[in-house]
């Protein structure tokens, strides 16, 4: 009985196999924090980043600097379109200071033009001494070409142009009175050939185109030197003055 005890635990001894492995041959099991590294270096990886060729740099360089010189070009379009706006109101403005300078101008000039007669019979007025006068009737077609001053005497000369035709204003200061004029005036330069007209307190010696007569101190004479003034026109002229 105890030859059977001690041979039966050697046999199953035998027949089990041994879990023992040999490290020569087998690889060392990778250790837990190994594993854990290269998890949280797969996690925290970052992307490849790709490779610009120098082409491609100098194609996006030249995109970038097209897009700048459009965005410049259409900036100073707009800056040209305001300013062009701004020249144009500016243009205008001007244009109507212009025109209103011109406008001025002409008034001016006008207004001169209409009153130069009375300014230079005063000028020659005060070289004179005679306290002349322009008649504020002229007949219609005739304006005046002339005014001078000489010997004492002022001279307006008018003249129509369209007719041809002419005549002088004389005026010169005397202490004649109507009776003396006729005697030393119209008789020996009229002769027989002359007409008295009386007119608003005045006595007009009348001689075709031709008269003369006396007020407050200074004698007026007309001559038409080619002209033909009516008796009427020669009236209307003499009081006006």
């Amino acid at each position: 009985m105890q030859s059977r005890d001690n041979t039966a635990p050697t046999a199953r001894r035998r027949v089990q196999a041994s879990t023992t492995l040999n490290r020569k041959y087998v690889s060392r099991p990778a250790r837990s924090t190994d594993v854990m590294v290269k998890v949280n270096k797969n996690q925290t990886s970052q992307p490849q980043v790709s490779k610009v060729t120098a082409k491609e740099l100098k194609e996006q360089a030249i995109k970038k600097a097209l897009a700048e010189a459009s965005n410049t070009t259409t900036m100073a379009e707009k800056t040209t379109d305001k300013k062009s706006g701004k020249i144009k109101f500016g243009f205008g403005r001007v244009m109507l200071a212009l025109s209103c300078a011109a406008a001025a101008v002409f008034a001016i000039a006008y207004f001169i033009n209409i009153n130069m007669p009375d300014i230079s019979l005063k000028v020659a007025a005060m070289q004179t001494g005679i306290n002349a006068s322009y008649p504020s009737y002229v007949p219609r077609g005739y304006v005046t070409s002339d005014i001078s001053s000489e010997n004492g005497k002022v001279t307006i000369r008018f003249k129509n142009s369209t007719e041809n035709t002419s005549f002088t204003l004389t005026e010169e200061k005397s202490s004649w009175d109507s009776n003396a004029l006729l005697t030393n005036f119209v008789k020996p330069t009229y002769k027989e050939n002359y007409s008295i007209v009386r007119e608003q307190g005045l006595t007009l010696y009348v001689s075709g185109s031709n008269a003369a007569w006396v007020n407050g101190g200074i004698i007026y004479k007309i001559e038409a030197e080619n002209g033909i003034l009516t008796n009427k026109q020669i009236r209307s002229i003499a009081v006006s003055l």
